[in-house]
């Protein structure tokens, strides 16, 4: 028998062979780690309005916490959750139409496995909050995503939450190196101030043996951070007004017309004694002489940034809150964090009056006409005048040692990043809920070691080769018989 008939057989036996070192091989699971989005939800029951925030993130994760790329937001039409005292359950019916949105932003296959949360914030005066709540959970239930429960945030909480969103943003947790990964970014972490209507909050992270016990412990990213807010009442922008309006109506009493110099020329307005002077936050009488509560006064501005300055550091010398003692800094240490300030006041001034040197930029924002400030925003008149004051109380502070941060193009990539500053709680607190949720398991496939591979990869090449040599040598041998019988016909013809 010839080699050549000897050859099928062969292949045969040598793809057998193979076969059975292909099951004898040992192999090992291959982990593939799944990169699909994931999708949360957030939604903000805030006392004057209701807004639902879709977060979406990687199913990788950076030491146990997720890392949240985009958001995108729903405002819920309608009043705030605190002003639905008459008929609770319309709460809910003016949430479904945010709800059919978010069903049509998140894929169908994955509401069933998307997170909702609902967080409310509030103060001690809404004590009948928990009925509202009950009509948003019964609304929220009844959507297809995995509803979670619902949280009352306290004014600690949700100042701590702020801090995160913020110190995620500037990247302060982690950044990403050349190659793309996660590492620690090696940076401090920034302080943040909060300018409210009646209030101003300032917080920090603080150390571990200097813990208050009210302050708020937050794992994120592998690292214990314990935050704490300064809560300061009576310093909020409305307060920081009425406050200046007593002072000055009780300094000039005997005027027709009282000067305020933190207002700008042309402006006026009559102001009732007992509108600004009521309350825990009304300055206390130094004279018996004393307006009525019905007395009206006529407010002019003068626009004078010196004297308003100085107006406003008088008015602070002599506050109680703990901001201002510099006994504070040997234990919490806030002198050695840079803040960031959250406030319309302070966006306004970074883009009308961008100045590194705060004290320039409060003077030149302090001596705006009305003409500029209505040129220069949208906003009422009536607030645009009370930003002097405030910045005039930053300024102050800034004088107390503390470091505010005000870098345009910081805050600019804050609020592309952000959107709605003043629900960022938002952000954090859905940071600090993916320490909870678990990570989607990898799917794994079967490998083989890279040596052994090559091996057989060659072995059938070799074998394919062979097969194919095999048919085209049989191809040739029928022609060359095919075309000899044809020559022996012709030539015996």
């Amino acid at each position: 028998m010839s080699w050549r008939e000897l050859l099928p057989p062969w292949l045969v036996i040598i793809a057998g062979l193979t076969g059975i070192v292909l099951l004898c091989v040992s192999t090992k699971d291959v982990p593939v780690t799944p990169f699909r989005t994931k999708y949360g939800i957030v939604v903000d029951a805030g006392p004057s309005r209701t807004i639902l925030f879709i977060y979406q993130w990687t199913t990788t994760k950076a030491n146990k916490t997720g890392v949240i790329r985009e958001c995108s937001s729903c405002p819920v039409q309608g009043p705030g959750v605190s002003n639905y005292s008459d008929s609770p359950q319309t709460v809910g019916k003016s949430l479904e139409p945010c709800l059919n949105w978010a069903q049509k932003e998140i894929p169908a296959e994955q509401h069933s496995q998307t997170p909702l949360y609902l967080g409310a914030t509030t103060s001690k005066r809404q004590m009948n909050l928990t009925h509202h709540l009950a009509a948003l959970t019964v609304a929220l239930k009844s959507s297809p995503f995995d509803f979670q429960g619902e949280k009352i945030l306290s004014s600690p909480d949700k100042e701590a939450f702020n801090w995160v969103a913020v110190n995620y943003v500037l990247e302060n947790f982690f950044k990403y190196d050349w190659r793309g990964q996660l590492v620690p970014s090696g940076k401090g972490m920034a302080g943040v101030l909060s300018v409210g209507g009646t209030s101003i909050q300032l917080t920090s992270k603080v150390e571990e043996n200097q813990a208050p016990e009210d302050g708020v412990r937050l794992q994120l990213y592998g690292q214990m951070h314990n935050v704490y807010t300064r809560h300061c009442p009576c310093h909020g922008t409305d307060q920081l007004r009425s406050r200046l309006l007593s002072m000055l109506i009780q300094d000039q009493r005997s005027a027709k017309t009282v000067s305020n110099p933190c207002w700008p020329l042309t402006y006026s307005r009559e102001v009732q004694w007992q509108s600004v002077h009521t309350g825990p936050c009304a300055l206390s009488d130094d004279t018996l002489d004393v307006p009525g509560p019905e007395e009206v006064f006529n407010i002019s501005g003068s626009s004078n940034p010196t004297a308003c300055i100085r107006l406003v550091q008088s008015l602070l010398n002599s506050s109680s809150c703990s901001f201002f003692k510099h006994s504070l800094s040997s234990v919490f240490k806030p002198l050695q964090t840079r803040f960031l300030v959250i406030s319309e006041a302070m966006d306004f001034m970074r883009e009308t009056v961008p100045s590194p040197d705060l004290g320039q930029a409060t003077n030149r924002l302090c001596g705006m006409s009305v003409k500029e400030l209505v040129k220069e925003s949208q906003k009422s008149l009536d607030t645009l005048v009370d930003y002097c004051i405030v910045s005039a109380f930053i300024f102050h502070l800034s004088t107390k040692g503390y470091t505010f941060d005000f870098d345009g193009s910081i805050w600019t990539a804050f609020q592309k990043k952000m959107g709605d500053t003043s629900s960022s709680w938002t952000l954090g607190y859905l940071l600090s809920l993916t320490n909870t949720i678990p990570q989607d398991s990898p799917s794994f496939l079967k490998g083989i070691e890279p040596g052994v591979w090559s091996l057989l990869l060659i072995l059938f090449v070799m074998l394919l080769t062979g097969s194919f040599m095999r048919i085209s040598y049989r191809v040739m041998v029928k022609e060359n018989s095919f075309n000899n019988r044809n020559s022996s016909v012709f030539d015996d013809n």
